[in-house]
């Protein structure tokens, strides 16, 4: 968790207003705020349904919201397009594996890096003057995060014969590859073992503290986020329902009432 002396930054590097969303007649979301720090992991929990994935997709523009608005860096990006994400410096991760089957690790890795290339016809025909370099460099970026993320062995693998684990932090890596600012990652522990989980922690940390990265952490599960997250909020029918340090939201009777049925009364 982030050092206690560590202030948060004047500005949030995320900042989602009031944001709603409605799929025919079910309301997704509704009114959800939040914001995010330059220096912090964030939580987003909450039951399975409870609008979390919703909300993460009206961040990166796949379902707009249709009242409110997102602001990145204090840039209002209210309907971004998805493919316009990433360039601005929000990447993310998916629940479901989203890794290109057949390829090599290095090579799923090297398609993080889409958003630097510049491809056209003059640059494929001048490839020894123009376009090799810029290979080069790409590469020199991938092969770093390879060891950043303990995959050498590994390297030239398919991913299709991998354990979960290691798929896991092979979209991790490729998303690393795409230079984030702020990186969503969508229950990036879910189906690994309590040894991957352990693994998965510690390199999100080191993420989040040697390569200075916001991270957003979509979880159901609350001890998940626990030991991680510095600050979180609770999710619920698409409504907000609780927000603040972990130790204290799991607490809340609301969240309480949410995961187990029981309680929820204040009064």
């Amino acid at each position: 968790m982030t050092d206690p002396t560590h202030q948060p930054d004047s500005m949030p590097l995320l900042r989602c207003e009031d944001i709603h969303r409605l799929f025919g007649g079910v309301t997704a979301l509704a009114g959800v705020s939040l914001t995010v720090q330059p220096n912090e992991i964030y939580g987003l929990v909450g039951p399975n349904g409870s609008g979390k994935t919703t909300l993460v997709n009206a961040i990166t523009g796949f379902y707009p919201p249709q009242r409110g608005r997102v602001f990145f860096k204090g840039k209002d990006i209210t309907g971004i397009r998805p493919n316009r994400a990433s360039p601005l410096g929000i990447v993310r991760t998916f629940q479901n594996l989203a890794l290109f089957r057949g390829m090599s690790v290095l090579n799923n890795i090297m398609l993080g890096r889409h958003v630097f290339m510049r491809p056209s016809a003059l640059r494929t025909a001048l490839y020894w003057w123009l376009a090799l370099k810029e290979e080069v460099a790409n590469r020199t970026v991938v092969e770093e995060i390879i060891d950043f993320l303990q995959l050498e062995s590994i390297r030239h693998d398919p991913v299709d014969v991998l354990p979960i684990g290691l798929q896991k932090r092979v979209e991790l890596a490729r998303a690393l590859a795409a230079e984030p600012k702020l990186l969503i990652l969508d229950e990036p522990m879910a189906g690994m073992n309590l040894e991957e989980k352990e693994y998965m922690a510690r390199f999100l940390l080191d993420v989040h503290y040697e390569r200075g990265i916001a991270l957003i952490m979509i979880e159901h599960q609350l001890d998940v986020v626990m030991g991680i997250c510095d600050r979180m909020a609770v999710l619920n029918y698409g409504k907000k329902i609780a927000e603040g340090v972990p130790a204290e939201v799991v607490t809340d009777p609301d969240v309480v009432k949410a995961y187990t049925g029981v309680g929820g009364d204040h009064g």
